[in-house]
This record gives structure tokens, C-alpha cells and sequence, in this order.
């Protein structure tokens, strides 16, 4: 973006195809959970970054933004991400609702960059909304150097205003803005601890990104992930669906606990090896006790980037879920988003069935004749 966003951009230097009328400018809500973009290294006493900053000086310290949009605040939470839990994930949901309800232009999520993949996730999974919302996070505090935060705001707002991402007939989708790209919610990952240029959206690619004078779009915007507008939101803070990873000898053990009713839980994640989904014996032969027991499981694939194996039996139900290309973090939490769809319900479709369909409602691949099937003489 030309011009500095410590200081009011000069007019000559803004590219006025995307700006509104003076008179007439957007409404932003910015909805503020805390996080390294929240955080200043003078605040901590050990080294580090300590959270100190609250949503509106987070945003003060961006005055170029005020000549994009009018901007309001909600503070959620004041966290690391890491800290956060799913009730603050629906609590991002709910305020989203209430600021479309309320009539703004679109919203603004500051966050922790280490968990903002699933919020955003989460939230692309249930909002349904006519307005874009897009995460926001930074890799530098903001009294470093280098600070990146002042940019990646800058950037959602640009984004925010532009009419590309706001869509009548689906929703506008979940975005996360960080280093002038933008990623849809369903692909992005972190995949570095420290760099600044660390989210990607792997083969997917990213939606577009910003340069000084141009939106380059290589995709639709929009959600690309399964449309769960849930009426039961809040079950979601209750449901328990932990992850259970496999490796050579890994034990079952909470599994097998599940399965003797030791602990109650709603659904089981396995984070498997490979295309085909592998485990380790143990893990293997306790899934199969879970579902025989009737507890829905998913399965995820470690590998970064690439679908699972769905199988070619067209008679599935009862059987495990694949979910796709979806790494287990998001896997559980899409499982959870589903299992609200059976709370308080008077479906007679069972839980598993459920978080099936709504997988294949987010998947990217379609079926084809596949070699290894073709019989030849």
C-alpha cells in the first residue's frame, strides 16, 4: 500500500477505484480476541511478547484505516490463541451475527496467529452471512521493528471494501489476511513458527492477494468450506471430540476408555497416515469398537496437503468418515460444528451420517472410474 500507515496516506497515492464516498463510508466491525497482534514486547517481563493492547488502540495505530472505513469494537476475549476454547469461537460467531444484524459493511477479527486457522475455520463453517469477515493476525508484536500488524490491517480493510467479496447468492465467506494475501478459511495453515510469510493455502493457492495498485484474484471469493448454520450453536462449547494420533506401536488407550464409557465424548478424530489412512493395530481395532459402539469417528491424514482415499463402497453408513484434505485440528472441529445439527434435533439420521454429509458437502474432489477397478482380459 502506498503511502505510511503510521500517517495519513496522501489521495494521490490511493487507488480511488476502491474507495468509497467521504461521505459514505463502510462500517467495519472490529471483534478482538487478543493475541500476538495484541501484544507489545515492552509488556513482558522475561522476553517474549505479553498481551497490552485492546482492539481500539490496536486500530489508532493505523490511521490510514479511517480513510477507508468507520470503524467500531467488540472485545470477546484477550487471549493467546492458543488459550482460547470453543465457547470463544462461538462467541466470534455470535458478534458476527449481531454486527451483521446491526447493519455493518463487514467484519474484522484480531487474533493469535498459532490456532487463528481453526476460529476462522469454525466460523466459515457456521456464519451465513452476506458480509466478509476476515481474521487478522501478526508474527511481530506490535512495538517490534518489524512490526506486521499495521499492514495486515490495512489490508482486511481493503479487502472488506471491496465489492468482489461481497456475494448475494452464497455466503461471503471467512477470510484470513496476513502479509497482503488473502486465504480462504478452509485451506489456510500456518506452516512456519516465526517467518512473516508463514500461512498457506497449499495446492489450493490463495484467493488473491494486494499490491500497491491491484487486487489479483486467482480464485472466487466466497466459502469454500460446508455450509453448517447451526440453530444450536452454543452446543458446541459442549461437545468433548478429542484427536487420537497413530505412529509405530501407538497405543489406544483413550480410544478404549471411550468405548468402556470411562469418559463421555460425542466423536473421535484419528489423525492417520497417508492417502489410504493407516494406524497402528491397537488404534485400528479400538476405531472399530468405537463405531460399533456407536461413536462417530473421523479420519484425518498427517500428510500436509492432499485428499484421503474415499473408498469405492457406495454402501458406507456405519463407517468411518473420511474427511477429506482436512488436517485433524479442523477435521475435529468440523465434527463438532455437525454434531449441533443433531442436538435438540428430531432427525432420525444418526450423528456419524450426518458429519458424512456435511464433509462431502465441503469437498473439492468428484467421483471418476478408477483404474484399479477396470477388470480387462
Amino acid at each position: 500500500m502506498a503511502g505510511s500507515a503510521a500517517g495519513e496516506p496522501t489521495e494521490e497515492l490511493l487507488d480511488q477505484s476502491t474507495l468509497p464516498q467521504q461521505s459514505e463510508k463502510p462500517e467495519v466491525r472490529v471483534i478482538a480476541t487478543g493475541g500476538t497482534i495484541a501484544s507489545t514486547e515492552g509488556a513482558a517481563e522475561e522476553g517474549g511478547y505479553s498481551l497490552s493492547e485492546q482492539a481500539e488502540a490496536i486500530v489508532e495505530a493505523v490511521p490510514a484505516l479511517d480513510y477507508f472505513v468507520d470503524i467500531t469494537y467488540e472485545q470477546v476475549a484477550q487471549k493467546g490463541s492458543s488459550s482460547l476454547l470453543v465457547e470463544d469461537y462461538v462467541a466470534v460467531a455470535e458478534a458476527a451475527m449481531a454486527a451483521e444484524a446491526e447493519g455493518v459493511d463487514g467484519v474484522l477479527v484480531t487474533h493469535g496467529t498459532d490456532a487463528i486457522e481453526e476460529d476462522a475455520y469454525f466460523n466459515d463453517l457456521v456464519l451465513d452471512l452476506d458480509i466478509p469477515v476476515a481474521f487478522v493476525g501478526a508474527q511481530r508484536a506490535a512495538d517490534a521493528t518489524s512490526a506486521d500488524g499495521p499492514k495486515n490491517l490495512l489490508t482486511a480493510v481493503r479487502m472488506i471494501t471491496r465489492r468482489e467479496f461481497h456475494l448475494d447468492e452464497e455466503p461471503s465467506g471467512v477470510y484470513l489476511v496476513m502479509n497482503e494475501t488473502i486465504h480462504a478459511a478452509r485451506d489456510v495453515t500456518k506452516g512456519h513458527t516465526i517467518q512473516v510469510q508463514s500461512f498457506t493455502s497449499g495446492p489450493a493457492g490463495p484467493i488473491g492477494i494486494f499490491t500497491d495498485n491491484e487486487l489479483v484474484l486467482y480464485r472466487d471469493p466466497g466459502s469454500y468450506s460446508s455450509n453448517i448454520a447451526t440453530e444450536n450453536l452454543d452446543a458446541a462449547s459442549e461437545m468433548t471430540v478429542p484427536i487420537a494420533a497413530t505412529g509405530a506401536g501407538a497405543e489406544a488407550y483413550m480410544i478404549e476408555q471411550a468405548v468402556a464409557g470411562a469418559y463421555d465424548v460425542d466423536g473421535i478424530v484419528i489423525q492417520a497416515t497417508g492417502w489410504w489412512g493407516g494406524t497402528a493395530p491397537e488404534v485400528s481395532d479400538a476405531t472399530e469398537a468405537a463405531l460399533e459402539a456407536g461413536i462417530p469417528v473421523g479420519r484425518t491424514t498427517r500428510v500436509h496437503w492432499g485428499p484421503m482415499n474415499p473408498g469405492y463402497d457406495e454402501d458406507r453408513e456405519g463407517d468411518i468418515v473420511v474427511m477429506e484434505d482436512l488436517p485433524s485440528w479442523k477435521g475435529r472441529l468440523h465434527m463438532i460444528a455437525a454434531l449441533t445439527l443433531t442436538e435438540g434435533s428430531s432427525t432420525s439420521e444418526e450423528p456419524l451420517e450426518v458429519v458424512r454429509q456435511t464433509v462431502d458437502e465441503g469437498k473439492y474432489g468428484t467421483r471418476v472410474t478408477a483404474p484399479s477397478t477396470i477388470e480387462t482380459n
